[in-house]
């Protein structure tokens, strides 16, 4: 333990005695160790951190899945999650629940509040107890049954943390609601969101509910303790096809896939995690790099000490110690400091990460992150002390302590180690940059998509009708009516519509079709279209081009004869060669509609840019209302948010107790969509400018030092007639001889790297030869500069100055 502490006293001494080099060591380590917490950060918490609830192992979601359309997460119907809940034996709990929200009145202006119904068995199965109250029983399922159960955040909120709350009325979509219980501080349900305010139970006999086909609710089931995932799945598949034979209308190609909810969870966001936390362990091992060769150019100035300790009698093993103390004395400086820089960076990827990225509210830096950060800066110093402490031990004795020994000039064949780190360099920084630049391209050819309509200009905004007061569909439609007649008529509107479901809101219904003169297809054979219902003037609101027949408009009332309108893949998929004006189709999802197609639209991009389009028909909400629907306000000028004030009056005007939720531009909604592409490009681009970065100040500082070392040498060639144009090829070419090594060994690495991140790719192939030269050429460029300055100092070394170098 003397020895020990004797080390890290001199050690200490050492790195305060130079003062620059201990600087630029701990800030090329803090930004490697600080860039790695940070990103682990939020690894640990999205993938590694368990799910907040007991034996969260055991728990599972149950999707329903489509063999002829290979989908193998689709949503459930009530119907066949209440059979599967009935006739399994394999799980304690199966239930069911699916987002809603309603409006909640805290003063003169309605608020809309976002939630969750439910089946009862939701909170037994996630084995969570309020902390106040209780929760709701499967008897309160049903359309009677108006009771909650609220968030800790929403009872601290919006009732003031009130210790009375249970068994309290509010007025919840303007019926009284009574509050069964508070749910503790922190729970969220489903965790893939942010968090609902409220939870309420399910009406098992709404109009949704009884149709078969209706699939919109999410399932989620606990597996018993002695049951393994393959039993659980064996009896899913069984009951399933017993759903088909039973009700093959609706059920026939359906199956039912058992998936742990931990992966339903995270399985889509791992790979481009896993990709961000591999380029900082790039960036790392470039900043490792960077300090050994400090390290190797510190301990050849220090030869001569080493060898005066040698003489006197200190092992090999000793000279090592002392030298890898002083490592991990740097790397731990360097942990520290990147622990700092880490706090900082996970408050602003916090701010950055796309909130559907789940568990984003989890991102900390909690005990494991701490635990990693202290790991990653011991493994640090050993990985960049070693070599350099190796190297240094070897010193000979009677050379060093010669007087000239220090004026040794150093050819490039005796720095192999230095030209390696350069090498490795190079190639992990290209691998980076190939990496970047290829997210780049892909982020750039998914903007170059047409989503099929304009957004500059349009304001959005939801509304929601209570179905206790609405509860005719006369009366849902008679309400959209008298609110697009007022947006329309408000100053510096253009043009106004509605539509259900928004594009690019990740909402969609998709229902069977029957084309009249064609024979039935067979059960699980029937053709397929996504549904969206909209006003007269939603097509002009949005500009999506009318490209034959008529729009839907002011005839398509409710007494009318169905009609609708179809997009160009619907025609050139189920019409291929035909005219569909006049033709008649009957979605299978919707009783007694039958319905003329009258006009063929423009495809539009609805789910995001990158899936393909699919057949589509636009239905008049006039003759097929519901409670739900999207204001599309264009206004004149370029910012549709001064709108929003007077779009939201306009609604106050016709229900004074309505809010309209999800306010937002058109653009917003698109910019959502390729959230988590920008996130990724833009982390990983900033990693590889800091490893180009690092790079760069690598090949100068061994340049450099190279040129320092080899000054006589350099004197005695221009004393021999070597021009200055001589001597910077020399150099020049010395340091882009390792540049091209490490070019060539990046390019073989970046093109079996580049494959695994070919899922985060769109429209570029992962081995683009466009951007593998493209950044081969900025890299080598970058290079270049770096050794241009050391050649330019060493062809101005005067030959007189240099033979009487030490």
């Amino acid at each position: 333990m003397g020895t020990i502490w004797q080390d890290l006293r001199y050690g200490l001494r050492m790195l305060v005695k130079r003062p620059g080099f201990t600087a630029v060591a701990v800030v090329a380590l803090a930004l490697g160790i600080g860039a790695n917490t940070a990103i682990f950060s939020v690894v640990n918490s999205v993938l590694l951190r368990p799910l907040p609830y007991p034996d969260s192992d055991r728990i599972a979601r149950v999707y329903t899945t489509i063999a002829r359309r290979d989908v193998q997460r689709y949503p459930m119907s009530y119907l066949n999650f209440a059979d599967i809940r009935d006739q399994s034996t394999s799980f304690e709990h199966v239930a069911a629940h699916a987002s809603t929200g309603a409006a909640f009145r805290t003063g003169d202006t309605p608020e809309s509040v976002e939630g969750v119904i439910a089946t009862a068995d939701l909170f037994p199965l996630l084995g969570v107890e309020p902390q106040m109250g209780r929760v709701f029983t499967r008897e309160e399922e049903g359309p009677d049954a108006r009771v909650v159960v609220i968030s800790h955040e929403m009872w601290q909120k919006r009732f003031g943390g009130d210790r009375a709350i249970v068994g309290r009325e509010f007025l919840l979509d303007g019926e009284a609601t009574t509050v069964l219980g508070v749910m503790p501080e922190g729970f969220r349900f489903p965790v893939e969101v942010e968090g609902p305010e409220y939870w309420q139970p399910i009406n098992p006999r709404s109009e949704s509910n009884e149709e078969r086909g209706a699939s919109y609710l999410s399932v989620i089931a606990r597996v018993k303790p002695n049951v393994t995932q393959a039993q659980a799945q064996a009896e899913l598949d069984a009951v399933a096809a017993r759903l088909a034979e039973q009700y093959p209308d609706r059920n026939a190609g359906r199956g039912a896939r058992l998936v742990p909810a931990y992966e339903a969870i995270v399985g889509d966001i791992r790979p481009a995690l896993l990709t961000l936390l591999a380029a900082v362990g790039f960036v790392l091992l470039i900043a490792c790099a960077n300090v050994a060769n400090l390290m190797l150019a510190r301990a050849a100035s220090r030869r001569r000490e080493i060898a005066v300790r040698t003489a006197l009698g200190a092992s090999r093993w000793r000279i090592v110690r002392q030298l890898l103390t002083e490592s991990l004395m740097l790397a731990l400086a360097g942990g520290a400091a990147g622990l700092l820089l880490a706090w900082w960076g996970v408050d602003v990827l916090s701010a950055f990460v796309p909130a559907d990225i789940p568990r984003v509210k989890e991102i900390a830096l909690d005990r494991n992150v701490l635990l990693f950060t202290l790991g990653v800066s011991a493994l640090t110093g050993v990985v960049f002390g070693l070599a350099p402490a190796l190297n240094a031990s070897k010193a000979e004795i009677t050379e060093s302590l010669k007087e000239g020994g220090r004026g040794t000039s150093e050819g490039f064949r005796s720095n192999r180690l230095r030209g390696l780190l350069v090498v490795t360099e190079v190639a992990l920084s290209l691998v980076l940059l190939v990496g970047a630049g290829l997210l780049i391209r892909s982020f750039y050819s998914l903007n170059a998509v047409s989503p099929g309509f304009e957004t500059r200009g349009v304001l959005t905004g939801g509304v929601a009708l209570p179905t206790t007061k609405y509860r005719e569909e006369a009366q849902q439609a008679a309400f959209f009516e008298r609110v697009l007649e007022r947006v329309k008529a408000l100053p510096g509107v253009e043009a106004a519509g509605g539509v259900e479901p928004l594009p690019m809101s990740g909402n969609g219904w998709q229902t069977g079709l029957d084309i009249e003169g064609r024979p039935p297809a067979a059960p699980g054979e029937r053709l397929t279209s996504h549904t969206r219902v909209v006003s007269p003037d939603y097509h002009r609101a949005m500009g999506i081009p009318l490209l034959r027949g008529r729009a839907l408009d002011e005839r398509d009332t409710a007494d009318a004869p169905k009609v609708i309108v179809v997009n160009e893949t619907f025609v050139k998929k189920y019409f291929p060669g035909e005219d569909p004006i006049g033709r008649r189709v009957t979605p299978t999802i919707a009783r007694n509609f039958t319905a003329e197609i009258v006009g063929v639209v423009g495809d539009v991009k609805h789910q995001d840019l990158e899936t393909e389009v699919t057949p589509e028909y636009y239905a008049s909400y006039r003759q097929a209302p519901q409670p739900f629907m999207t204001l599309v306000v264009r206004g004149r000028g370029d910012d549709p948010s001064a709108l929003t004030a007077a779009v939201r009056g306009a609604v106050l005007e016709v229900d004074a107790n309505q809010p309209l939720y999800n306010v937002k531009p058109m653009s917003e909604w698109m910019s959502q969509t390729a959230a988590r592409r920008r996130f990724n490009t833009g982390v990983l681009a900033v990693f590889a400018g800091v490893a180009l970065l690092l790079a760069g100040v690598g090949i100068f500082g061994v340049m450099n030092y190279s040129v320092t070392r080899r000054t006589h040498e350099l004197g005695v060639r221009m004393a021999l007639g070597a021009q200055g144009r001589d001597v910077f090829r020399l150099v020049v070419g010395q340091g882009m001889g390792l540049v091209a090594a490490g070019v060539v060994i990046g390019l073989v690495g970046a093109l079996v790297l580049t494959r695994f991140i070919s899922s985060l790719l769109f429209g570029v192939s992962a081995s683009d030869p466009v951007t593998f030269a493209g950044v081969a050429l900025v890299l080598a460029a970058v290079a270049l500069l770096a050794c241009y300055v050391p050649a330019r100092r060493a062809t101005k070394v005067d030959p007189m100055v240099a033979l009487r170098y030490e």
